[in-house]
């Protein structure tokens, strides 16, 4: 069986995406109120430094979304999975236990410990075939199929 490569994707942070949006329309409205004002500099300044705001905080969520991307890859071997500053791997015949919940894939290793893969709100098909894959895999390493 041929290696496989996943990469799960988190979902864009909606909430800071809004309240940046929110943040430039209402240091607009202060820029804008400013001149019907006949040019308030302190007004003009308050509404260019919440515009500012604003923009801050939508270039950190978009660059937030962008780098919370996790690679998985499967092999008949084991797993390795690699986030943006970690690597973590494993083999099929340490795996005692999977199991799937609506957000996540836990994997129990013999040792004791838990490797998850979690994708709150994210897409659930990427997890599907995901679980998929490592079902197979698993299966394949146990010779439960062939």
């Amino acid at each position: 069986m041929a290696s496989t490569t996943h990469q799960i994707r988190q979902r864009p942070p909606l909430r800071a995406l809004a309240l940046a949006a929110v943040l430039m329309l209402v240091g607009l409205v202060l820029v804008l109120m400013a001149e019907l004002l006949d040019g308030n500099l302190w007004l003009t300044v308050t509404g260019l430094l919440v515009v500012g705001a604003g923009l801050v905080l939508f270039g950190t969520a978009w660059v937030a979304s962008r780098v919370a991307r996790v690679q998985v890859v499967l092999d008949e071997d084991g797993y390795v999975i690699q986030g943006r500053e970690s690597a973590l791997s494993g083999r099929w015949a340490d795996v005692k236990r999977l199991t799937r919940g609506s957000d996540r894939i836990t994997l129990y290793r013999g040792d004791g410990h838990r490797v998850q893969l979690v994708v709150p709100g994210g897409h659930p098909s990427e997890l599907d075939d995901l679980g998929a894959d490592i079902t197979r895999r698993l299966d394949a390493d146990r010779g439960y199929r062939s």
